[in-house]
């Protein structure tokens, strides 16, 4: 009867895990499935909003003026006629 054994581990490269602790097996075939574990905390809506700016700004992106944004949509608006 075969043991089922679950414990974490990290992937030090594509072939290779290495387990968080040792298991009580002997030498011998296993079967290995692997889950990836999401470990990075959720962030904010606030906080992915505020990366997304600073990297458009660091691009160069100018946001459209008050004005700008007005005038779009008098224009958009008036084709609507």
């Amino acid at each position: 009867m075969s043991q089922i054994y679950t414990v974490t581990g990290t992937m030090t490269d594509q072939h290779t895990v290495s387990l968080d602790k040792s298991l009580p097996i002997a030498d011998g075939k296993v079967r290995v499935t692997i889950e990836t574990l999401n470990e990075q905390p959720r962030r904010s809506l606030n906080d992915v909003l505020d990366e997304i700016h600073q990297r458009q700004q660091a691009h160069g992106h100018r946001p459209p003026t008050a004005q700008e944004v007005d005038d779009y949509l008098r224009c958009e608006r008036n084709s609507w006629e």
